[in-house]
């Protein structure tokens, strides 16, 4: 039983784009010297995902 409800929590994590652009905000973080990114580019994609996650928060309340 425990185990079904980790799989479709994680099912339902992975489908949500709040936990895809926050991933995507972690590797790109994790993975910036490797990608040549200097700390301000890393930073402007951070502010850039972090108003997708805000703007897909309210849409997901607009939804409810």
């Amino acid at each position: 039983m425990k185990k079904w409800i980790l799989v479709q929590t994680f099912k339902k994590m992975i489908s949500s784009r709040k936990f895809v652009y926050t991933c995507i905000g972690v590797l790109t973080t994790l993975l910036s010297e490797k990608l040549g990114l200097n700390p301000e580019e890393v930073k402007n994609i951070l502010i850039s995902i972090a108003t997708l996650v805000l703007g897909q928060g309210i849409a997901d309340v607009a939804k409810k």
